[in-house]
């Protein structure tokens, strides 16, 4: 280990990031979720809103602390030389840092899509002015929108669970792809 202080600072950074993603998302999909179906519906839209507002700030900066604190730690412990020209694809080490890299990209861009597609259709205001036509269409946009995260938050809380996993297997060994 070339750098003990640093290796525990990216450790712990790491660390951090994985806790506040993935405990964020099951409390947000296993706890708050549910608990919004037993309160009235105008209540649990601003109470959803508020709360993944709040949320995706958590959720973006640990996605900008993954990669910063993986690259800080795959330094400090000194495994460039496990993934160094062609290694990186033939070695399990490197094919299970890559797919990390992967997954990491996949939860970016569905990151994006949450953020930039999904949360303006979720945080528009229900107008009337369009008639009741304009306004059950806006709700089935909402409504869709809103099944659509669950969906993606889904997708998301597996794909970080199988990063840890990758993780895991990359400390107490040398990765299992």
């Amino acid at each position: 280990m070339q750098s003990t202080w640093l290796s525990v600072l990216a450790s712990y950074l790491h660390v951090i990031a994985v806790a506040t993603y993935l405990g964020g998302s099951i409390a947000m999909e296993f706890v708050l979720g549910p608990a919004q179906k037993f309160i009235p519906p105008a209540q649990a839209q601003v109470i959803g809103q508020k709360s993944a507002d709040k949320f995706l700030m958590l959720v973006w900066g640990s996605l900008i602390l993954f990669p910063i604190s993986g690259m800080l730690l795959f330094f400090a412990i000194g495994d460039q030389h496990t993934v160094s020209g062609l290694q990186f694809f033939t070695t399990t080490y490197g094919r299970t840092l890559f797919a990390m890299m992967f997954l990491w990209v996949v939860l970016v861009v569905n990151g994006f899509i949450i953020t930039f597609v999904y949360r303006p259709v979720l945080n528009a205001k229900a107008s009337s002015k369009g008639g009741s036509k304009q306004v059950n269409s806006n709700l089935e946009k909402m409504q869709k929108a809103a099944k659509n995260v669950s969906l993606i938050t889904r997708i998301d809380l597996g794909v970080a669970l199988f990063i840890v996993l990758l993780g895991v297997s990359m400390v107490y060994g040398n990765g299992i792809l």
